[in-house]
């Protein structure tokens, strides 16, 4: 996975633990994709709540996982987290789709 990541309001040191949380979390991503895929991170620092936002793009869908919070690593791993959950969800009813019977032509009659 190619990881690009954009800092807004954050300190050094909270960049570097940010961006370690983040290779760690979309570690656990990789198995579920079956070729690298850019994930973009935008992770804001702010005087009340951190934000992070990370997005991608899987075959044709655009994925966007979204989360705040007062603490920057939990907030990193809940997002990572949910955009996990969407990638299961999507890899689910591709399966799922595929496994589908296709009417013939006899049996609609």
């Amino acid at each position: 996975m190619q990881l690009t990541t954009t800092f807004r309001g954050l300190n050094r040191s909270e960049s570097a633990s940010a961006q370690s949380n983040l290779e760690r979390s979309t570690a656990r991503l990789d198995r579920l994709l079956e070729q690298p895929v850019p994930l973009r991170a935008v992770v804001e620092g702010g005087s009340p709540e951190y934000g992070v936002t990370l997005s991608m793009a899987v075959e044709g869908e655009d994925l966007v996982a979204q989360c705040t919070g007062h603490d920057l690593a939990l907030t990193v791993t809940t997002a990572c987290e949910r955009l996990r959950s969407q990638l299961v969800r999507m890899r689910t009813r591709r399966q799922t789709n595929r496994q589908k019977p296709v009417a013939s032509p006899e049996s609609e009659s």
